[in-house]
């Protein structure tokens, strides 16, 4: 049988745009079984918690009978850009909690935006890992108990946006702020329960870089191209010859979750993907700290 190839050929080079838009670099609308979050993601909770999985295609984080209790979903995938947008959705069953969106976190201070549902307070803060916090923004959400809103934390180079709406509706709150004194490529999600017996939902997680005329935020990085599409037996990855450091290879699925992952040095690499059902994926290539994403497809 001919085998349909996949050839990503990279080169050491600016990726050029043709216009100014956000790329999705990162989604996942959790729309599949009752489980736990993947291999997307690590976690960090306190003994207080007593559930953190997806439950009716949400995650779901409930705190037992003792507060105060924490947690912390981070996204295992460094983010390079200096232009990125983080968003979800987001629900409570109480009034006794926060909940915020984290981005550069450098492991020593991190770019937070979120809600304290108490106080309806919104905010964007720089915050350290001993409770301190500089308060860049704020302002008031009104939070209303078991609705659903949507956060979109933007940072892009020194400014920074929170976005914040109930979803269905228009009444946008935007907040923004200006600081460049983080450049750290972390992401993630967290909460704090100041009280017992609370339950916090999030939904539909999504990360994306933007992209100019010169690049996403003119970063160096490599050029790389699909083809053919669709795909059928087996991939093939080929990079420049002068590579002599690790490039990865990550598969996921449209669910988001990781279906396939090669890490390999040589200049050209046979990848089999005929264990992948038809349909659309996302391939991550990771190279020099950069990522590039294309999209595979599996048809037979």
């Amino acid at each position: 049988m001919k085998k349909n190839i996949l050839v990503i050929i990279c080169l050491f080079s600016v990726t050029f745009m043709n216009a100014q838009t956000w790329q999705t670099v990162f989604f996942d609308n959790f729309n599949r079984a009752d489980g736990v979050l993947g291999s997307n993601y690590n976690t960090t909770l306190s003994p207080q918690i007593t559930q953190l999985s997806i439950l009716g295609n949400e995650v779901k984080i409930a705190s037992g009978p003792v507060a105060p209790a924490y947690w912390i979903v981070s996204y295992l995938t460094g983010i390079n850009y200096d232009s990125i947008r983080i968003s979800c959705k987001y629900k409570t069953s109480n009034s006794g909690c926060g909940f915020s969106i984290n981005a550069r976190d450098n492991g020593v201070n991190t770019f937070s935006a979120g809600i304290m549902a108490n106080t309806d307070t919104i905010a964007i803060y720089k915050r350290d890992y001993i409770g301190n916090s500089i308060t860049l923004a704020k302002g008031k959400a009104f939070l209303a108990i078991n609705k659903t809103y949507f956060l979109e934390f933007t940072l892009k180079s020194a400014d920074l946006a929170l976005r914040f709406v109930e979803v269905g509706m228009t009444d946008t709150i935007t907040l923004l702020a200006t600081d460049n004194s983080l450049t750290g490529n972390n992401i993630n999600l967290s909460s704090y329960f100041f009280t017992s017996n609370v339950s916090i939902y999030f939904d539909d997680f999504k990360i994306e870089a933007y992209s100019n005329a010169t690049g996403i935020d003119n970063v160096e990085k490599k050029s790389c191209s699909l083809f053919p599409t669709p795909a059928s037996d087996f991939v093939t990855l080929s990079i420049d010859k002068n590579n002599i450091e690790p490039l990865s290879l990550n598969i996921y699925n449209i669910m988001g979750s990781l279906v396939k992952s090669k890490v390999f040095i040589q200049n050209q690499q046979q990848i089999d993907v005929s264990d992948l059902s038809n349909g659309i994926y996302m391939a991550e290539i990771k190279y020099q700290k950069r990522i590039e994403t294309q999209k595979l497809i599996i048809q037979r």
